[in-house]
């Protein structure tokens, strides 16, 4: 997760149809303020985060190879473009995993995301989510060996070398 500080913060009241999401931020007076924000809101603020994290973090991986030759940049770590194969097999994997996840009780899945796609630790998922720590560690061991077990017979044992060159 980046360094930077968090420019707000959410809180979550309720379940299901009401549950209630409000966002804590502090003005530039310094003054603390809390609002609440509707769920579509809250999805555009978390992709919004994710966003900033992955241009911060491939500015940090790769700020130092973008003058270099694409062979200098490949041995430096820069990203390249895969092949049409890794591409489709990414795709394909892409696909299966968002199907597995409407397999996962609504809970699993929130805090799964929570945690592995936008990079919040079980601290801030369990104060969120108004549960222990403990809860939290117990609810993604579940979902990862729900998602182990819905992948399991779905997608296709990749071969060792698939995609190099």
């Amino acid at each position: 997760m980046s360094k930077r500080k968090k420019p707000y913060e959410f809180r979550f009241e309720g379940e299901g149809n009401d549950r209630r999401i409000y966002a804590s931020f502090h003005d530039h007076y310094h003054c603390p303020h809390e609002v609440e924000i509707s769920e579509e809101l809250h999805s555009e603020l978390v992709l919004l985060n994710r966003s900033v994290r992955n241009i911060e973090s491939e500015e940090e991986r790769h700020g130092d190879c973008r003058d270099l030759t694409e062979e200098e940049q490949a041995q430096c770590g820069a990203l390249t473009n895969p092949s049409a194969e890794v591409e489709a097999l990414n795709n394909l994997l892409i696909k299966q995993l968002r199907l597995a996840f409407l397999e996962l009780p609504t809970v699993q899945a929130r805090r799964y995301l929570l945690a592995h796609e936008y990079g919040y630790s079980y601290v801030e998922i369990a104060r969120m989510e108004g549960c222990s720590i403990h809860a939290v560690k117990k609810s993604l061991v579940i979902a990862k060996k729900n998602l182990q077990k819905i992948l399991r017979n779905r997608v296709p044992e990749i071969p060792s070398k698939f995609g190099s060159k």
